[in-house]
């Protein structure tokens, strides 16, 4: 897969080091040019190319062959910097998928609101959620066309989350919607009733769009 990541700083070092092993084929852009110099010298070659540049700009992003992009990861450390390059991405360029690193957790749902496909804080989950979010986006597309109303999400349980501790079938979730799987520990487990939830469990919702923005708030523990 082609993937251009802006942000070269230990975030972005670290993401391609983990999905250049992976095979992927990546792009970095930064304005920073020693941070360009430091992955160019430790990853530079076939899987991976570096752009020094603006990567909120048009001009940058199309020189480093955003085109081709299948994927689009925006880890710099301005929030405001990650949100516009992925709305050009996607909007102007016409990427399939965007993700964006934020600092600021209350940026989140504006993130999302605004179009951005996947908003997440962990590198980790980052580079794990290059594949399974394009499956994901694959299955709602599927799910556009056959059942209009109905849709996959995903969400991060927190510590705060009024879910945290609480078994599944004592969260009272809206009629019809349904827990798939939850993903602890790296390991995907499929849960029942009696499957008690925790901090930092990713839980897959399916469920009826209109019911899932305040459950997916709720699991985030973010205000309703």
């Amino acid at each position: 897969m082609r993937i251009v990541i802006v942000g070269g700083g230990n975030v972005g070092y670290y993401l391609v080091k983990t999905l250049m092993a992976e095979k992927h084929r990546i792009m970095l852009i930064d304005s920073n040019r020693a941070r360009c110099e430091r992955v160019e010298n430790a990853f530079g070659g076939a899987y991976v190319e570096v752009t020094h540049g603006d990567g909120t700009s048009v001009d940058c992003l199309r020189d480093a062959g955003i085109y081709h992009a299948e994927a689009f990861i925006a880890v710099t450390g301005q929030d405001q910097n990650n949100l516009v390059s992925c709305q050009l991405a996607k909007d102007f360029f016409g990427v399939k998928r965007t993700i964006a690193r934020v600092k600021n957790p209350k940026n989140i749902r504006v993130f999302e609101q605004l179009g951005v496909d996947s908003v997440i804080s962990s590198t980790a989950r980052i580079a794990g959620s290059i594949d399974q979010e394009l499956d994901w986006a694959d299955v709602n597309s599927l799910l556009t066309q056959k059942a209009t109303h109905v849709r996959v999400r995903e969400a991060l349980v927190v510590p705060g989350s009024p879910y945290n501790g609480k078994r599944l079938g004592e969260i009272g979730l809206p009629k019809g919607m349904i827990v798939v799987c939850i993903v602890r520990d790296g390991e995907a487990l499929v849960p029942d009733g009696e499957t008690r939830l925790a901090a930092d469990d990713n839980v897959v919702i399916l469920g009826n769009e209109a019911d899932l923005p305040r459950v997916i708030s709720a699991v985030r523990g973010e205000e309703i």
